[in-house]
């Protein structure tokens, strides 16, 4: 399995020779955009790692998750797109021929992979899923969702080698918190147990990492921000998970001569 990090929530993975790409944001693109989510670091260019794409996995349509430059190369690539309703819908109006939409407790698959949608609680997405993809090795992406006992069932049946988490989440006034910050991440981790976390939804600037601490992201404070992901990496090995980080354009690959500690590698 080979993991690259583009940014944000968009990562591209390879399992078992197929290859798909997480929540695929390439922005910001349009003024709104700059306005609503500004990249602290920007995406990286990985053209080989675009070129051999086959699906894109969105847990939901917010524009910092899914946005018209990989729809439009979805459209002219022959990307599939697999999501929720919302994205569907959106993808289809972008003229991309391949969709299968998913709710939780439904799977699909690509290739030898099997792709289950997991549920997820975001409270300006009704329809939000997460992802459990099965091949020779398990993989979770959560998309933003919050942690919830429902999530934890949904996880129980699975071990889960390798999780990709949201670490950083926006908060209203009025309806709170519409994802994982660093703590309700590290429970997630701690009640499924996977052998290895990658934190995401570090790349945009105004997402917080730890409220009580007044910890967010910020386009000038990426030291900070590593600084406080290695302390919380500390407190989940002392439960048995181990982490990982990585940085925009930048490549883990999971060796299975190695087991499932891997290297990696900078593409």
């Amino acid at each position: 399995m080979r993991i690259c990090l583009i940014g944000h929530m968009t990562v591209s993975v390879e399992l078992d020779g197929a290859v798909f790409l997480t929540d695929p944001w390439f922005g910001p693109h349009t003024w709104l955009e700059r306005l609503l989510a500004p990249r602290g670091v920007p995406p990286a260019a990985l053209p080989g790692a675009l070129s051999t794409v086959q699906a894109l996995l969105v847990s939901h349509h917010h524009l910092d998750h899914l946005d018209d430059l990989a729809l439009a190369l979805a459209r002219l690539l022959g990307w599939r797109v697999i999501g929720p309703e919302a994205v569907t819908r959106r993808a289809r109006r972008a003229g991309v021929g391949s969709v299968t939409s998913l709710h939780p407790g439904q799977a699909t698959e690509l290739g030898p992979l099997r792709i289950s949608a997991m549920p997820a609680e975001h409270p300006l997405a009704a329809d939000a899923i997460g992802f459990v993809i099965q091949g020779s090795r398990t993989l979770y992406f959560s998309g933003d969702t919050r942690f919830t006992p429902e999530l934890a069932a949904a996880l129980a049946p699975y071990r889960v080698d390798v999780a990709l988490v949201q670490a950083a989440c926006a908060h209203y006034p009025l309806i709170g918190s519409d994802g994982m910050s660093l703590a309700e991440a590290g429970a997630l981790c701690r009640t499924i147990q996977p052998r290895w976390v990658l934190p995401l939804h570090l790349h945009c600037a105004g997402k917080w990492l730890d409220r009580p601490r007044r910890l967010r992201v910020k386009k000038d404070n990426a030291g900070e921000v590593r600084a406080a992901v290695r302390e919380w990496f500390a407190a989940l090995s002392a439960d048995g998970v181990n982490g990982r980080l990585l940085e925009p354009g930048e490549c883990w690959s999971v060796d299975s001569s190695e087991g499932i500690s891997g290297r990696r590698t900078d593409r």
